[in-house]
């Protein structure tokens, strides 16, 4: 093939009854990515068990799958803008079924790692693709409220995934919860077969070396976070500079410099790691605070972060809504004052359950916003359209960094301090959130289609 660009023009759409199914169909890529995330935990112990290994080695279960996800997301989201949304989602559909199938039949549990780990490259021609797809798909007008979408899907699956977990370990066998997935990826594939899609992909050779580089530095970073081995995110520090002169040189790199490099983009990019950082510690560690402040048991501390995860769910198409009716950077901006409220409850130890559910219901409704549509519609007004994909796959591997930064800091903290480390936890995510508010300000969304 040429090095010379080469347009490929696609078939329009068919107006808005098929705009809302195939929707649908992304939508319930992003619903089964959400339950099989929090499928597994019921079945863990069951496949612990089966393979013989302790818990040091369980988590990797997730550990794995989240570090794959992150580096997956911005070089499948610029894969996404060169060789189509379409194309690119199938592809991650069919790696999901793939590594749904080879962690079910897995013979021991590296096997099952793979299977972990396709399903993450899967699931990473997901999401961002999602999001992008959404947002070429609506005009200005309506594109907070399709997005916002995106966040029931999500909150819908995660809630229901330990739900159907427990119901299926408890009935059948743990591989089910894997193999349950693949009639529904060969359901998304029969629905997205009918999609005529108006996007227009310029195919230009590929960045096999921006790409190398990328997955070596967020490999580095994110798994020295993971394993608290700040040796291991130095290497990933210390190769930025080669990624940075690699990629300048690139006539269409897997990262653009100028996201970088621009007061808008790198401030939302900046508020996107701010938002996984104050999800992931309210979400993770609400029920531990509440076993280790409130006394409860283990199996009923579980139930205190529904109520997060149902406000969040609803804020999401709340959120969506309010943006477009005052914009995005209002909306942002209660977003970050929910949380930052929320933030300093938790850190004033609230000692009866009905205050912390409380403070939850509040939380979580700020988390929702945060991490739903505004970000995701600033950072469309300030790029190329051509890029959707890629932009937006940084703004979610920018929210995986913060949600696995908070949870390592937290740990940090408990550990030193047992339940008094909650407050200085808290003290932190507050402070985040306030950071979040004053960066607002910087944020000049343009009325052109151009990196800012």
């Amino acid at each position: 093939m040429s090095t010379a660009s080469k347009v490929i023009h696609s078939q329009p759409s068919t107006g808005m009854a098929s705009r809302a199914l195939i929707t649908f169909t992304f939508l319930l890529g992003i619903f089964m990515g959400a339950l099989d995330h929090g499928i597994i935990g019921p079945a863990l112990s069951s496949i612990m068990s089966a393979f013989e290994v302790d818990a040091s080695w369980g988590v990797w279960s997730f550990s794995l799958y989240t570090l794959v996800f992150a580096i997956s997301i911005p070089v499948i989201g610029k894969l996404s803008d060169r060789l189509g949304r379409k194309r690119v989602f199938s592809i991650g559909i069919i790696l999901f079924g793939a590594g749904s199938i080879c962690a079910a039949f897995s013979p021991n549990f590296i096997v099952f790692l793979i299977g972990r780990a396709i399903q993450a490259v899967g699931t990473g021609g997901i999401f961002p693709i999602t999001a992008a797809q959404i947002a070429s798909s609506y005009p200005p007008e309506q594109r907070g409220r399709a997005l916002g979408w995106i966040g029931v899907a999500f909150g819908l699956g995660s809630i229901l995934g330990p739900a159907v977990g427990g119901v299926i370990v408890a009935n059948t066998s743990w591989p089910w919860i894997f193999l349950i997935n693949v009639p529904v990826c060969l359901l998304i594939l029969v629905m997205i077969r009918t999609y005529k899609p108006t996007q227009n992909p310029v195919v230009k050779p590929i960045d096999f070396g921006g790409i190398a580089l990328l997955v070596l530095v967020i490999l580095a970073i994110m798994l020295g976070i993971t394993l608290q081995n700040y040796w291991i995110a130095a290497i990933g520090i210390i190769l930025i500079p080669l990624l940075v002169f690699v990629e300048k040189r690139q006539p269409d790199p897997v990262m653009q410099v100028r996201y970088f490099t621009g007061s808008t983009t790198l401030t939302l990019l900046v508020m996107s790691g701010l938002s996984g950082f104050v999800m992931a510690t309210a979400a993770n560690f609400i029920p531990l605070y509440a076993e280790m402040n409130l006394g409860l048991a283990r199996g009923d501390s579980a139930f205190t972060v529904t109520p997060l995860a149902i406000t969040s769910m609803l804020a999401s198409l709340f959120g969506g809504m309010l943006t477009d009716r005052i914009g995005a950077k209002k909306t942002l901006l209660y977003g970050f004052i929910l949380t930052l409220t929320g933030a300093l409850l938790l850190a004033v130890s609230p000692h009866t359950l009905v205050f912390l559910l409380l403070t939850v219901l509040l939380m979580g409704f700020g988390i929702g916003i945060i991490i739903g549509s505004p970000l995701n519609v600033l950072m469309l007004k300030v790029v190329d359209q051509t890029e959707t994909g890629m932009a937006i796959g940084y703004i979610s591997l920018f929210r995986s960094l913060g949600s696995t930064l908070g949870p390592s800091l937290a740990g940090v903290l408990i550990a030193a301090y047992a339940a008094d480390g909650f407050v200085p936890l808290f003290i932190i995510s507050g402070s985040l959130s306030l950071v979040g508010i004053v960066l607002i300000g910087l944020v000049r969304p343009r009325t052109s289609n151009t990196a800012g």
